[in-house]
């Protein structure tokens, strides 16, 4: 029932996506029914993934194919979040596309670890909520990096338009305000899950391993923190907080495709 649910959710997203995207270039508001969707899918979406959960006897975050599933229902939440504060609807055409290809991709293996036998692993409480907050942080990441994309886009057109007169470009304080409470969020879902891996790690037999990934996670900390502060106190500087919210993004993939699985492998 769990994998038969993540793979309904998939559709459900690209339905909301779909109409987000077509409300967009038509320059209206998305529909009722498509927010409705969208919200609807994240929640069934964390229903999925508790019922895989139970399924296999561990966190749904356990394997790769779980921690894909984890992060896209976690940008999904996120987004939903940003856009309820936010109360800018208009951007989420993007947001759901990206879900429908992260949830996607995460199927596969969610029907091999339905139909293989689960691993025995020690329960790792400290682990587990560790594992979760990085998750969150990631989505926070990446949900700054995909709206630093689209304001970068907006502000390029702004710019292109500026001595054109009678031409009005698009708008960037819906971004900002979104960028405003995405970075924000990646800080603070990120030094708890920072301060618990290092807990984590001292009590292993190798932490000196974990070094590499304490100096990238500080690096993004310190790339999200001066964009937080630039989104909320520097609006005027916000082509600058885009290009580090990129960066931040860069950094996590480098952290997730490159260090991580090193340091997961022993270092070696």
């Amino acid at each position: 029932m769990a994998h038969s649910l993540l793979v309904l959710v998939v559709a459900a997203y690209a339905a909301a996506g779909s109409a987000y995207l077509e409300a967009r270039r038509r320059r209206e508001a998305p529909p009722r029914w498509a927010r409705v969707l969208g919200a609807a899918s994240v929640l069934a979406h964390l229903l999925g993934l508790v019922l895989l959960g139970v399924s296999i006897g561990r966190s749904p975050f356990s394997g790769g194919a779980q921690m894909l599933s984890f992060v896209a229902f976690a940008l999904g939440a996120l987004y939903l979040l940003l856009e309820l504060v936010s109360r800018v609807a208009t951007h989420g055409g993007g947001f759901y596309a990206v879900l429908t290809l992260l949830s996607a991709l995460s199927v596969p293996g969610l029907l091999q670890g339905l139909t293989s036998e689960s691993v025995e692993h020690v329960r790792d409480p400290l682990r587990t909520v560790h594992v979760g907050l990085s998750l969150l942080a990631a989505a926070a990441v990446l949900a700054a990096g995909l709206l630093a994309a689209g304001y970068l886009e907006a502000y390029r057109r702004v710019k292109r338009r500026a001595t054109e007169a009678g031409e009005s470009g698009p708008s960037l304080s819906g971004f900002e305000r979104l960028e405003r409470g995405a970075s924000a969020l990646g800080v603070l879902l990120l030094l708890p899950a920072l301060l618990l891996g290092l807990r984590s790690a001292l009590r292993t037999d190798a932490p000196a391993h974990l070094l590499p990934l304490v100096g990238l996670a500080g690096g993004l900390l310190l790339l999200l923190g001066v964009a937080t502060f630039l989104w909320w106190r520097r609006p005027l500087r916000g082509a600058l907080a885009a290009w580090l919210n990129l960066a931040a993004t860069a950094l996590l993939l480098v952290s997730v495709l490159g260090v991580h699985p090193w340091i997961v492998g022993g270092g070696r």
